[in-house]
């Protein structure tokens, strides 16, 4: 007979929110958000997100041919802040693991971005406090790059590459179109959850 503890594991389900972004050069302004929820012990995905994001200025041709993204798409996008609205509804009818999951953090991850970008926009002063207060996603990520180069350095391999030469090292397929938002993010996941499985069975 199961105890209250085990029970309470047993009904313990965790959701994630992985997120990417693309952006305009030089400005890096937003021009389009993907985001997918996903069960983290199962990889269902149970809800996504892509939207175009207007950013009020002609998109670059070496973006249009890395992503595939048009002025005329992103013409009649969301704003940044309805966008950053609508992320923040995803996350909050999921109960999602209040962090997102991203592909590489570096400097300023795409939540971090996509929250500073929000806040420029509706007036509001840059938010300096580490804590980052204001933001639904905190100031922290689950970094999978982080977890797929640790991984590789252990093994001493190589750890270099985007999204998609990672996964083929990996032996998994891409699946979608890279550089586009939604593609990554659901990808970013898939790398995730396979390390994890790898872990889990200790290979």
């Amino acid at each position: 007979m199961l105890g209250p503890l085990s029970r309470q594991k047993r009904r313990f389900q965790l959701n994630l929110l992985v997120l990417d972004a693309e952006y305009n050069q030089p400005s890096r302004k937003t021009i389009q958000i993907g985001a997918a929820v996903f069960n983290a012990k199962s990889g269902l995905m149970i809800d996504s997100l892509e939207a175009y994001v207007n950013p009020n200025e002609p998109i670059n041709p070496e973006i249009t041919t890395l992503t595939g993204i048009t002025d005329q798409d992103v013409k009649g996008g969301m704003s940044i802040i309805d966008a950053y609205g609508e992320l923040k509804r995803l996350h909050a009818k999921h109960k999602c693991f209040r962090n997102p999951m991203v592909w590489g953090s570096g400097y300023s991850s795409d939540s971090l971005h996509i929250y500073q970008e929000f806040r420029e926009a509706s007036g509001l002063p840059k938010d300096e406090d580490y804590q980052q207060t204001g933001n639904f996603m905190g100031f922290r990520v689950i970094d999978a790059k982080t977890v797929y180069q640790s991984m590789q350095l252990f093994r001493e391999s190589q750890y270099a590459g985007g999204l998609d030469k990672c996964m083929e090292k990996l032996g998994i397929k891409f699946e979608g179109q890279p550089h586009r938002a939604l593609s990554d993010a659901i990808n970013t996941f898939r790398v995730w959850h396979h390390l994890m499985k790898v872990y889990e069975n200790g290979n």
